[in-house]
């Protein structure tokens, strides 16, 4: 009986010693991928951030393009405002000095007009004080028919000329107070034209100011946002730089699992590796092509169906199978050391479910999970895609080098 008790003691400490690497690596793991995600996070909220800070930077200065545009389009309106208001009071004087020279010749016109009717006036009235009796004592005193008719003959046309006279006088001034109104006419037109101008280059000048207030505003809101993205693209580097450190940590760990799993015993005995999928839709990122943020990928991604089963490339151990961050449920497979002298260890992310456990032997072709969107996908239709990395030596290169489409 004691023996029995003393043999299921041993066998309970062996299953304790025997669990705790893998409790511990799984502890282990999980610490990592917890680091992973919330620096993951940090790195792309600071990048959100400086997107939107660079997105509002490029609208301001496609504001400041705009407004600075509009404000050149207004100086060269005001430089043609100011041309044609210099014309317009060129003009102007001239209409003035055509107005002034008709009115001084109206004038004029109107002093020879008085001149010639007050001299008919005063002859009138001299002919009427001949010999003390007016022009009828005049008449009286001629004596003959022919000094009569002489005498009213030289009254008549002494009359006619000065009837005459004042008439053409009167047409002249007539013609000249027409012209003189055409001519005020044409001046108040001219003062009309540049007083529309002057109006028109006092509303372009006080729309050039509000131009120049908005633009200084918008000046200061670039600089505003240069500085806070610069701040931001500090911060964002930051965050970068302990998201690639995370990385780095839980690589190191997917590393020391190949360390751990990778044997003497473990070769892999044929550089003939074979496609993960049987069928898949498409390629849709290559090796070494950036992330949305800037990051190269560190794989291939194949399309394919949700479910569809994925096949280990070549024969190997499975050194790591769980959710991994970022890769969602995840498989390493590490395939041992190769006839050039190289090890090699496979990846496999974003399985829907995970058919192998950790230190599980597989053969080339088995079954080890199935397409999925686990962890970080993008694309269309959920993003269903299988994630294929290669490892050389510990350092990641271009599956498609080694693996046939």
């Amino acid at each position: 009986m004691q023996r029995h008790k003393r043999l299921g003691a041993a066998a309970l400490a062996l299953c304790i010693l025997c669990c705790l690497p893998v409790r511990a690596d799984d502890s282990r793991k999980q610490e990592l991928t917890d680091r992973q995600q919330e620096t993951q996070q940090a790195y792309e909220d600071a990048q959100s951030d400086l997107e939107a800070l660079e997105s509002a930077q490029q609208q301001t200065e496609s504001e400041i393009g705009q407004l600075e545009g509009q404000a050149a389009d207004l100086a060269k309106q005001l430089d043609a405002v100011y041309a044609a208001l210099q014309e317009a009071d060129r003009q102007l004087l001239e209409k003035q000095a055509a107005a002034d020279e008709a009115a001084r010749a109206l004038e004029e016109a109107q002093q020879a007009y008085d001149a010639t009717y007050a001299r008919s006036k005063e002859q009138m009235r001299a002919m009427q004080k001949l010999d003390g009796s007016g022009g009828i004592s005049f008449l009286v005193q001629a004596r003959d028919l022919y000094q009569l008719l002489t005498f009213v003959d030289a009254l008549q046309q002494m009359a006619a000329k000065n009837n005459e006279m004042l008439q053409r006088l009167q047409q002249q001034a007539d013609a000249l107070d027409a012209a003189r109104q055409q001519a005020e006419a044409a001046r108040q037109q001219a003062e009309d034209a540049r007083n529309a101008l002057e109006r028109q280059q006092q509303q372009l000048t006080a729309t050039q100011n509000q131009l120049q207030t908005a633009l200084q505003q918008a000046n200061e809101t670039l600089s505003a946002q240069e500085s806070a993205a610069q701040a931001q693209a500090i911060v964002t580097e930051a965050a970068k730089k302990a998201y690639e450190e995370a990385t780095a940590a839980l690589d190191a760990y997917v590393r020391a699992q190949s360390d751990r799993y990778t044997t003497a015993d473990l070769v892999l005995t044929s550089l003939e590796f074979r496609c993960p999928l049987d069928s898949y839709s498409m390629i849709t990122t290559q090796f070494a092509a950036p992330d949305p943020w800037g990051i190269p990928h560190r794989g291939t991604d194949f399309a394919a169906a949700n479910g569809t089963p994925i096949y280990a490339i070549a024969a190997g151990v499975i050194s790591a199978a769980g959710p991994v961050n970022s890769y969602g449920n995840c498989v390493q497979i590490s395939h041992g050391t190769a006839s050039d002298g190289s090890r090699y260890d496979s990846l496999y992310a974003h399985m829907s479910r995970i058919a192998v456990n950790q230190g599980q032997s597989v053969q080339k072709g088995d079954v080890i999970g199935y397409v999925g969107n686990t962890g970080n996908v993008y694309g269309a239709n959920g993003g269903y895609h299988l994630h294929l990395e290669l490892r050389v030596n510990g350092n990641r290169v271009d599956p498609l080098a080694y693996v046939p489409r």
